[in-house]
């Protein structure tokens, strides 16, 4: 039987209210009428606890549906701001409720899907899932259409081992150009490297029909700034003076297919997030740890909107799922605009994916 326990969020984290408090509303007139900070003892809701053997990928689960069994112990939790607190419905399961419950979505949701391979009675046929369906049958990860799409994510992190083990700061720029091609599959008309002994830039010429590569080459500087403390530096012949401008033509009817090709190829997309204006420095904030280990690259932003490049769609997806109770309070929504068409994704617990 399904038993829905009031939850909150707090600073990125999940916790079932404690027993003292008979509900939600009781819960925030303590807290706003209390002295602050204040400290409770909580039970935390984790996704993850860490619990592995040989063959099962156990202790793993995708908010807001928790496992009990590992860590219910309550834990200390200092409330510093009443604002950065959320409500949440929370499951919680058992680790044999949870398998039975995500068994029967993957043989339900998951046939049709390029990644899905019969299970088998065994436990650890569900590996894998753990951490990408959650139990209401959402799932970010479907793959549908071939080739498996490429990610940018990843190939930033080869090419920054490459360039440790190699010594790229050596290389000339024809070397580097070849080396970017083979990373990114990027394809640029022209390079030519300035040196001034403790610094070396790459300065890249792109072709005209290559819609992707001004924000694609920005973000391949900054994660080379960050690995060579600013001692290699890549920029980009023509800067964006109008990211809008340029954003409206990528997307327009005009170069559709051409947008959409290139995200696949790249293994990008364009992220579009909608929210309250009020909400902007919040919402800033909890996605600031996504920018800074560069799943996301910000692009500008606006009244009520931000503008991102993607490096990986369905991990990003999925970890603003996590973030939805405080997403969903500021009524956030994301467009996504990349390899399948432009979707839309509803930032709440349903997260159900409509056509713009």
């Amino acid at each position: 039987m399904t038993i829905v326990s009031n939850a909150f969020y707090y600073e990125d984290n999940y916790y079932l209210l404690p027993n003292i408090f008979p509900d939600y509303s009781s819960f925030l007139d303590a807290v706003h009428n209390g002295t602050l900070p204040m400290e409770l003892h909580a039970i935390p809701l984790r996704e993850d606890h860490g619990i592995r053997n040989f063959s099962v990928m156990k202790g793993r689960s995708m908010a807001p549906y928790f496992l009990r069994g590992y860590n219910d112990a309550p834990c200390s939790v200092v409330i510093k701001n009443a604002d950065n607190i959320y409500p949440v419905h929370a499951e919680v399961y058992s680790q044999e409720e949870y398998n039975a419950k995500l068994r029967e979505l993957i043989l339900k949701k998951c046939p049709g899907c390029l990644r899905y391979k019969p299970l088998s009675n065994r436990v650890q046929s569900l590996n894998g899932h753990f951490e990408e369906m959650s139990l209401d049958g959402v799932c970010l990860f479907r793959q549908e259409t071939k080739p498996t799409p490429r990610i940018f994510h990843d190939h930033l992190f080869s090419f920054g081992g490459f360039y440790r083990r190699f010594n790229f700061f050596d290389k000339s720029a024809s070397e580097m150009l070849k080396e970017l091609k083979t990373w990114f599959y990027v394809r640029y008309a022209n390079a030519e490297l300035m040196d001034s002994g403790t610094h070396k830039e790459l300065i890249l010429t792109g072709h005209k029909k290559e819609i992707l590569l001004p924000v694609l080459t920005n973000a391949i500087a900054d994660y080379l700034n960050s690995i060579t403390n600013h001692a290699y530096s890549i920029r980009y012949t023509d800067h964006l003076t109008d990211i809008q401008e340029w954003l409206d033509n990528a997307v327009s009817n005009e170069n559709e297919i051409t947008f959409q090709q290139e995200c696949k190829k790249y293994g990008v997309s364009i992220g579009v997030l909608e929210y309250d204006t009020d909400a902007a420095e919040k919402i800033r904030k909890s996605l600031k740890p996504m920018a800074d280990h560069f799943w996301m690259f910000p692009l500008f932003q606006t009244d009520g909107k931000e503008y991102y490049l993607l490096a990986d769609t369905s991990y990003v997806l999925k970890e603003l799922r996590y973030r939805s109770p405080m997403l969903q309070s500021y009524h956030t929504r994301i467009g996504i605009y990349g390899q399948q068409g432009n979707k839309s994704y509803e930032i709440s617990f349903d997260m159900l994916c409509s056509e713009l």
